[in-house]
């Protein structure tokens, strides 16, 4: 028989029970492994992001972390401004030549994924411009190698997007930067997609692409868009639904890329949200799916 008091025992009682909302947020985020897992051929697959068939059926689209590969597939207005920017910082002024490393990244991917492999995820929202239901992840290939690492060493991506910690602890800082001395290597190496790089003008070039972005920003801030009818939620809303509420393309891009956020204040955290612009957004945003709510489907 236990010889604490009322008062102790009401007092850990309450002590554990204050914890278990930082525990389970804890649990929520941390990284589940899935697999074997098969990957499902689709027309719009790319390297970074496509189509996954989970050991008990599931289908799911996946996104890697850490890493961008070159659009293959140009629909849209938004989808030419991506390819030009990923072009420039590539160096490579040929954009037939740049959707061809795109196609040849999502090979390499399908090929890489021929046999089962792992999936780490916490379900962190990846959507894109679709609003479609997509899910950050890290892929292990069955020989045990991160998808994300092959990319890059081959030059058919760019250490560029949203990171956390590895399956193997490693910090999101420390694997960024060891992507980005991947990508100066193949970079040397003109592997892949760097192999038509123009080194003599990538400065310029991306010196350009950010000057026409500033200019791309200064339009979307003149221009008057109507707000949504009722606040939007941060964390699961579409690019548009994000601009619509006074975000500028980039801004918006940068949310989705960072979320998901535990409260709508963290948006001061994205880099180019300051005071005034969160002043202005803040009517038309609400967080509710917030990060501990995110379990495996």
């Amino acid at each position: 028989m236990s010889t604490a008091s009322p008062g102790f025992r009401n007092r850990l009682c309450v002590f554990i029970c204050s914890l278990l909302p930082v525990i389970g947020e804890a649990w929520a985020s941390g990284l589940e492994e899935i697999g074997p897992c098969t990957y499902i051929a689709t027309e719009w697959a790319d390297g970074d992001s496509f189509l996954v068939k989970l050991p008990d059926g599931k289908e799911h689209v996946f996104r890697l972390y850490f890493v961008d590969c070159i659009e293959q597939t140009v629909s849209d207005t938004n989808d030419k401004r991506r390819l030009r920017e990923q072009s420039r910082y590539f160096g490579v002024s040929n954009y037939l030549t740049a959707v061809e490393h795109g196609k040849k990244a999502a090979a390499f991917t399908a090929a890489a994924l021929s046999q089962p492999f792992t999936i780490h995820t916490a379900y962190a929202d990846a959507r894109g411009r679709s609003g479609k239901p997509r899910y950050y992840a890290f892929v292990r290939t069955s020989e045990g190698r991160d998808l994300g690492h092959l990319l890059v060493e081959n030059g058919l991506a760019r250490a560029f997007g949203l990171g956390r910690e590895t399956p193997t602890a490693t910090s999101r800082d420390e694997w960024d930067a060891y992507l980005k001395d991947l990508e100066l290597v193949a970079a040397i190496g003109r592997k892949g997609i760097w192999g038509h790089s123009d080194a003599g003008q990538i400065v310029a070039m991306r010196k350009e692409e950010r000057e026409e972005m500033r200019g791309l920003e200064a339009i979307d801030d003149a221009l008057v868009v109507a707000p949504p009818s009722e606040p939007v939620d941060v964390n699961t809303a579409a690019i548009e639904d994000l601009m619509r509420a006074g975000l500028r393309e980039s801004l918006a891009d940068a949310v989705v890329r960072k979320r998901p956020f535990a409260k709508i204040e963290d948006l001061l955290d994205v880099k180019g949200i300051g005071p005034a612009t969160f002043k202005k957004v803040r009517p038309y945003l609400i967080v509710i799916s917030a990060p501990a709510a995110k379990a495996a489907p």
